[in-house]
């Protein structure tokens, strides 16, 4: 075994306390049927970078968070995701610090008896705690209400298609949509695609179409490692790419 994964295993094991499937999320845009289970937390960072496209005014970002999701019940968690931002603008200058928190509530109300098909309404609310002088957070609340459908093709391939409205608290609302497809070539590792259809915010901008690919892999039942990567074919981000990890407990 590495030294890296050493580390890894050594940091995330302060937080066991039973040894338990890990059922973290593997899609990067959609919601699929993967929670943590009656009182079962789920901790976790990711980093997250993207780079605009060169004719555009928008900043290249990186956004590095933790989270923690609980489960209140075996099909209702609650999310909370605290990201720490930073934007490079092409005049050279650069913001960095916290961002806006966010709390989200996911419910599954429907899932047949073999795990598909399902239907997962979700919420989320942003607490101001980025600085709005600074771009890093907004002046109110950002909502996210969305419903996720989700089921399986020839019993190995899942697909998701996630449903969103987003409402602005200083612009326009919009409309969310991602559809995903996790290939599950083992139980540990599986390959995972998506696409991401977001509403322009201002006239006369493109509206963000996103196309990743990547792979979800569990080192170990509690330990998962999630890499996705891609790129816009409309809208003002030109490559796209995240890492995460989650451990259950």
């Amino acid at each position: 075994m590495s030294h890296f994964k050493r580390l890894l295993l050594f940091v995330f094991s302060g937080f066991l306390l039973t040894s338990v499937y890990a059922e973290s999320q593997r899609t990067l845009f959609s919601l699929e049927n993967q929670f943590p289970r009656w009182e079962q937390f789920e901790v976790g960072a990711y980093y997250q970078g993207s780079a605009a496209n060169d004719d555009t005014f928008y900043p290249d970002t990186s956004t590095s968070a933790l989270f923690i999701r609980y489960g209140i019940l075996d099909n209702l968690a609650v999310k909370l995701e605290l990201p720490y931002v930073g934007y490079d603008f092409p005049t050279g200058a650069n913001e960095s610090g916290i961002g806006d928190m966010t709390v989200e509530f996911q419910l599954k109300p429907y899932e047949d008896i073999f795990g598909y098909p399902y239907f997962i309404p979700h919420v989320s609310f942003s607490l101001p705690t980025g600085d709005e002088n600074k771009g890093l957070g907004v002046d109110g609340t950002t909502v996210i209400l969305g419903i996720a459908y989700g089921s399986t093709i020839n019993d190995w391939i899942d697909w998701v298609i996630d449903l969103s409205y987003k409402i602005n608290p200083d612009f326009d609302d919009q409309m969310i949509l991602a559809n995903s497809y996790i290939w599950n070539l083992s139980e540990e590792f599986s390959l995972v695609t998506e696409v991401m259809y977001e509403e322009a915010i201002l006239d006369g901008t493109d509206s963000k179409v996103l196309v990743t690919a990547g792979f979800s892999y569990d080192w170990t039942d509690s330990l998962q490692f999630d890499v996705n990567v891609g790129g816009g074919l409309t809208g003002p981000e030109d490559v796209i790419g995240q890492a995460r990890f989650s451990y259950s407990f």
